[in-house]
């Protein structure tokens, strides 16, 4: 975008300086090569299959890549994969989080049918579920157990997490946004780029 000479002008004249415009990319520390868009912080499990022993998660998790169920004293719990997506202010993206929240037994067996592929146009039909978020986002204040909305989402994506309107950093990020910098610095910082 060019600026016009009387914005030039002004901008000299009151000096303002012109905010510098977004990188076209970033580039990974690993490989060192310039990629266009940010990889995905994912998590493989919800936080409560990570810190059990390697018995507990054999004898008392049914884990697949998209759900979950824990059974312990109090009961089973039931968990879905989803994506958490942060919007970039300064440019067109996404910083994302492949992330778990739980589900109530209701909303866990009404969705699973529905994650199938023949059942897809089902998923439409499925209003806002309730859950808390079941991961730790390294460089946040803790977000184990924040209140979330989960989104069931067509085209054989995972629902999309909500997270409820606080004023944790996390969620003021899902609603505001985050510059691509402060993105590719998370990346840098928490996926060992």
């Amino acid at each position: 975008m060019t600026t016009s000479p009387v914005r030039r002008f002004l901008d000299r004249l009151t000096g303002r300086r012109p905010a510098p415009a977004a990188p076209k990319g970033w580039i990974c520390a690993a490989c060192g090569q310039t990629h266009d868009k940010l990889p995905a912080v994912a998590f493989s499990a919800p936080l409560a299959w990570a810190q059990a022993t390697e018995q507990e998660q054999a004898d008392d998790f049914d884990l697949t890549t998209d759900t979950c169920i824990w059974r312990n004293d109090e009961g089973e719990h039931y968990f879905v994969r989803g994506v958490l997506e942060l919007p970039l202010t300064d440019r067109e993206g996404v910083l994302s989080f492949g992330v778990w929240t739980s589900l109530s037994r209701d909303s866990f067996f009404r969705y699973l049918p529905t994650f199938e592929d023949e059942n897809e146009a089902d998923r439409v039909d499925l209003p806002p579920m309730f859950g808390w978020f079941s991961n730790s986002l390294p460089g946040y204040p803790e977000t184990l157990s924040l209140r979330c909305s989960v989104h069931a989402r067509t085209g054989a994506l995972r629902p999309l997490i909500e997270l409820e309107e606080t004023d944790h950093p996390l969620s003021v990020g899902r609603r505001q946004g985050i510059p691509f910098r402060e993105a590719v610095a998370y990346v840098h910082a928490h996926l060992d780029l």
